[in-house]
């Protein structure tokens, strides 16, 4: 890899074009620029296409369409970019990335050519982080390790990584056609340190998340952890035997207690969800339809960055 690596960024995006909008002016702000931006768009409309074309004198830009489905739409625009990058990074489109996020990846990845993905640090609405590591150090993560300390959108793949062990599995994550409705990434990073390569967590790069989730309190954000636990127990049955297991359900099922014993029954319930559906990922079976209002892609998809500080938000599209 040369000093200057050609550094991707490949985003999936449906009908938030707000976002993405966030989303590019970060990208065209960083101290060492992308030398390819793919906007893979899911959407129904014109919209995200009018925001991309606003950014194309400052970004190398280029837009794709594909069905729906996070790992589908990030496979297209991985199989887009063929031999021309050296690290790639995909973004979800409600994230903004700190001005030197590329740069201190970049210098994370030149401390080693065994090292196959880096992690940064992924900050949310409210104050919760994508990591439990505290020091402000590099670490290095391990299978036990890298299941509480990362997630996709913070994540940038040495090309060697993904040649040698593939792309995200589309029967997993957001939107596709499976009850396994999330952890690709995770998955993704597992095969990797089963075929030996090094997995870095640098809190130095810097990711924000943007949008608005939802808490434990409402039912649509309880519902949506259901659909994302059940992909995690998929992973889990994949990747992990009893003794990694045990403990993440015993943990789950503290907190239903817990939240229970201080009057907390939605939080309670939240956990509840998260457990049952670990159990029908682990199992396979989807034990019963848990279904609210509006289609799961219109829940992932909240357009709220133009919002009132409610919260409260309409689907994008």
């Amino acid at each position: 890899m040369s000093s200057q690596p050609r550094m991707a960024c490949v985003v999936a995006t449906i009908g938030r074009p707000v976002h993405l909008d966030t989303l590019l002016r970060s990208l065209a702000d960083q101290t060492l620029p992308p030398s390819h931006v793919i906007v893979v768009d899911q959407s129904t409309n014109t919209k995200t296409a009018d925001v991309i074309d606003t950014w194309r004198d400052r970004l190398p830009l280029r837009r794709l369409t594909s069905a729906r489905g996070a790992s589908l739409g990030r496979n297209t625009g991985l199989a887009a970019l063929g031999d021309d990058y050296d690290i790639v990074t995909f973004p979800d489109d409600d994230v903004r990335l700190a001005p030197d996020a590329l740069a201190n990846a970049a210098a994370a990845f030149a401390t080693g050519d065994h090292i196959g993905v880096v992690s940064g640090a992924v900050n949310f609405p409210g104050g919760h982080r994508s990591h439990r590591i505290s020091g402000g150090r590099r670490t290095v993560l391990t299978k036990a390790t890298v299941r509480t300390n990362t997630i996709e959108a913070g994540c940038f793949f040495r090309a060697a990584f993904l040649r040698g062990v593939g792309g995200f599995d589309e029967t997993l994550g957001v939107g596709n056609p499976t009850p396994w409705q999330s952890t690709a990434g995770l998955d993704l990073l597992l095969r990797g340190l089963r075929a030996g390569w090094t997995i870095l967590f640098d809190p130095a790069i810097a990711v924000y998340e943007t949008g608005y989730n939802g808490t434990p309190e409402d039912l649509l954000y309880r519902v949506k952890c259901r659909h994302y636990a059940r992909g995690a127990g998929r992973v889990y049955r994949r990747h992990y035997g009893p003794r990694l297991i045990a403990p993440i359900l015993v943990r789950e099922m503290g907190g239903v207690v817990f939240f229970l014993a201080t009057g907390r029954r939605r939080r309670a319930a939240w956990c509840l969800q998260q457990v049952i559906g670990i159990l029908e990922g682990l199992t396979g079976r989807v034990f019963s339809q848990v279904r609210a209002p509006e289609p799961l892609e219109a829940r992932r998809f909240y357009d709220t960055s133009a919002c009132s500080a409610t919260g409260t938000g309409e689907p994008g599209e």
